[in-house]
């Protein structure tokens, strides 16, 4: 039998649960009624010989319940006086506790069954499934499907608690944009969800995995921030659902890292073509466009690519008005402030206010969010930020944080989406200490940690992945407000590209606001491009999780290359200008050659290096000091695929700068890589693919034949995906997931009916 405490429903949703109880177990159909001023009366059935009155109370605690029922409502049913009055209750009740109920409400309970109770509706849940099925808030919170989620390593990293959880679900209303989703899920087995900041498409990812995971018995793996990380997990005979959460970044165009958009459109081909697999993408509408103009097998792909949009027309009045209902309800806001939202209607402000969004509805009904903030600007305040959302970060960032809270802000805007909170210390103590000495205001040596503890929950989350702490921003909407706030304060900028202690930082505030470069470093461009030719050698502190099996462990940092970083470097000084940054570029060049002539360089962004300084020097590379250390040290000592491909980039980039004799050895060293190659040493179809490409690539610029071993990897995956489809899933096509909203002429009678549960605990 299920054993649901009903906390995540509110009021409204424990009235249509008690409802479609009631219509399933008495066959007939009751006429529902607002919650508001009542009259005693919920629902009812009316016939010429008989009437029932059905009254719902949702309360956790006995006393309280009994002490409303004495006070109003036997006034009521005994002004009413019903020929059966069924009381149904969330609270769970005792045999004596039920008796004391029934004492009060006889004769019109005519027997204690006409009290239902906590136990008692758990039961007829168990009597009809369908009904727990169709409240998917019930079951979708459970403490069963709570553990099954954490156990199966959905969250593995510590990503979502189970408040974050159930808080997000209880506050969830399904629209026409979670069965879009669900079709193209299950027609493609992947869904890229986009649309507007904060208008939900996190949370409609979330339901979808939540869903998967209890009543299709997926393992759902997040991925974080590459998609190497799963390729340890992935398993194309399991069922499995990826989730990849503003994979193409969380404000700009900025998370693909090199050849990453390739290897996305190879998953998304497996996915599509494997029954066991669902993907699942988030990501905002203008980036997904912009990313469509720069990645070529985006603009091209090979698979359909329909995304779901999810936008304000998703949004209907019924809709809007029941996820603020939810946030009112579920909030933890003071009485005084609830009634002022509904008081003399004025959430119909809100309502049909253009700006209406779910994250500002989010924000703005959390208490915490509103210090300094008097009951009765409340309502004032709320709607300035409809009209300005970016206020609601701007008012608390200028008037409620002190300079340490401010510090780590502005610091993190110019680092990755998410870091260690070691490495956040130390470029935070970095920071401060730079604007310390500049500035001249006082610090101790705690403001750090009394600064995160502020922080933490509003503007920043912190997480445990195994043993390793890390922490990002609350939402992408504060990187925005930071981003923004940077791109007017010039100043800030150069003080935090001055103390910059990890090389991410350049790269961050280099890509501006948007992709639009901050003032800060195009007026202060010379300065930039010295502090970055200092910094060179800083490490990173981007970070990927661990996965052992299913199981996150840890997490551990993205190194760059100083070959990629070079790259970087002359983009920075092509944009200034040659002739302000050209002795920094040549400065830099003489490290990576002695890298090169110690055997020490990344070949694949050796070889990309070479290729930009050709274009850079609208000739060719080869008179370049670095040319022929880099020339050497590519095409000798070649053990292995990524050597070979390297050296094929390079012949292919500079024709002709390899003597015949030493092409004609090269070659031979491939073909006896080629006979030595085992087939089966991978299992992953889309690994086995890239090889083969790779070994096309190669034979083709060194002219060798590899007696066919790119066809017998072809068949080596054809076999693989062959037998994943032998075991090939299609999901249920009479799930229901629609949830019961008011329709449009019940929204105000689901407003009077909170206002009035207040009413109740006033008195």
């Amino acid at each position: 039998m299920p054993d649901y405490n009903f906390e995540t429903l509110s009021t409204y949703d424990f009235e249509l649960l008690a409802r479609d109880l009631l219509q399933a177990e008495l066959r007939k159909r009751l006429e529902s009624f607002a919650k508001g001023r009542d009259g005693g009366i919920d629902f009812r059935f009316q016939s010429t010989d008989s009437e029932v009155v059905v009254q719902c109370k949702h309360y956790s605690d006995f006393d309280a319940l009994y002490s409303v029922l004495k006070r109003d409502e036997l006034q009521k049913v005994t002004r009413l006086k019903p020929k059966r009055y069924i009381l149904v209750v969330s609270t769970a009740l005792t045999p004596h506790r039920k008796k004391l109920l029934f004492d009060l409400l006889s004769p019109y309970c005519r027997e204690q069954s006409d009290i239902l109770g906590k136990e008692d509706l758990n039961n007829l849940l168990g009597i009809h499934p369908a009904i727990e099925q169709k409240n998917f808030k019930l079951w979708l919170t459970s403490t069963p499907v709570m553990e099954k989620i954490l156990h199966g390593g959905i969250w593995g990293d510590t990503d979502l608690t189970v408040q974050r959880i159930r808080q997000r679900t209880s506050r969830y209303v399904p629209n026409r944009s979670l069965d879009r989703a669900k079709r193209i899920l299950d027609k493609h087995h992947f869904c890229i969800i986009a649309g507007i900041p904060g208008i939900g498409k996190t949370t409609l990812a979330e339901i979808l995995l939540l869903e998967y995971v209890d009543r299709h018995d997926f393992q759902a793996i997040r991925i974080a921030n590459d998609l190497s990380e799963i390729k340890a997990v992935k398993n194309p005979r399991s069922r499995q659902i990826f989730y990849f959460d503003d994979f193409l970044g969380k404000t700009a165009l900025d998370k693909l890292q090199k050849n990453e958009d390739q290897r996305l459109m190879e998953l998304i081909e497996e996915v599509s073509a494997n029954g066991n697999w669902r993907f699942v993408l988030t990501t905002r509408e203008y980036i997904l466009n912009a990313a469509r103009l720069r990645y070529e097998v985006l603009a091209n792909p090979p698979v359909q690519i329909k995304p779901c949009i999810v936008d304000l027309a998703d949004y209907t009045r019924p809709i809007r008005a029941k996820i603020l209902y939810n946030h009112i309800f579920f909030s933890d806001l003071p009485d005084p402030f609830k009634r002022a939202l509904l008081d003399n209607k004025r959430y119909e402000t809100i309502l049909a206010h253009p700006n209406y969004n779910p994250r500002i509805i989010d924000h703005m009904t959390q208490f915490h969010n509103l210090a300094n903030v008097p009951v009765h600007r409340y309502f004032e305040e709320f709607v300035k930020s409809l009209v300005n959302p970016v206020r609601i970060w701007d008012h608390a960032f200028r008037n409620q944080l002190g300079e340490a809270p401010q510090h780590v802000l502005l610091v993190m805007a110019s680092l990755p989406h998410e870091i260690l909170v070691g490495d956040l210390e130390i470029a935070f103590q970095a920071f401060y200490e730079y604007r310390r000495a500049r500035l001249h205001f006082t610090t101790t040596s705690r403001d750090f940690e009394f600064a995160l503890k502020q922080l933490d929950g509003n503007f920043i989350k912190t997480d445990l992945i195994g043993k390793d702490r890390v922490v990002a921003f609350h939402n992408p909407s504060v990187r925005d407000f930071l981003e923004n706030y940077l791109a007017g304060t010039p100043n800030d900028v150069v003080d935090l590209f001055e103390s910059a202690v990890f090389f991410d930082q350049f790269t961050h505030l280099w890509q501006g606001r948007r992709g639009t470069r901050f003032s800060g470093i195009q007026t202060n461009h010379q300065q930039f491009m010295e502090v970055l030719a200092r910094g060179f050698s800083k490490p990173n502190c981007r970070v990927m999780r661990i996965q052992i099996g299913s199981q996150t462990t840890g997490v551990e940092r993205m190194e760059t290359s100083p070959e990629s970083r070079m790259v970087f470097a002359i983009e920075v000084a092509s944009d200034f200008g040659k002739k302000d940054s050209q002795h920094v570029v040549d400065q830099l060049l003489a490290l990576l050659r002695d890298r090169a002539e110690a055997g020490d360089a990344n070949k694949e962004d050796l070889v990309r290096l070479l290729q930009l300084l050709s274009l850079q020097q609208g000739t060719s590379a080869t008179h370049l000091p670095i040319f022929v250390a880099a020339k050497n040290y590519l095409t000798d000592n070649l053990d292995d695929l990524e050597d070979f491909k390297s050296a094929a980039q390079f012949i292919k980039s500079f024709p002709g700068e390899i003597q015949a004799s030493q092409l004609h050895s090269i070659g031979e060293s491939f073909r006896l890589f080629c006979e030595g190659y085992d087939v089966a040493s991978d299992d992953d179809p889309s690994s086995i693919r890239n090889v083969a490409d790779d070994l096309e690539f190669i034979s083709s610029q060194l002219d060798v034949d590899t007696d066919g071993l790119p066809d017998r990897l072809i068949e080596a995956a054809e076999e693989i995906e062959t037998q994943n489809a032998l075991d090939n899933y299609e999901p249920e096509d009479d799930d229901d997931w629609r949830s019961n909203t008011p329709a449009p002429d019940g929204i105000d009678d689901m407003f009077e009916g909170l206002l009035n549960e207040i009413d109740e605990r006033s008195r």
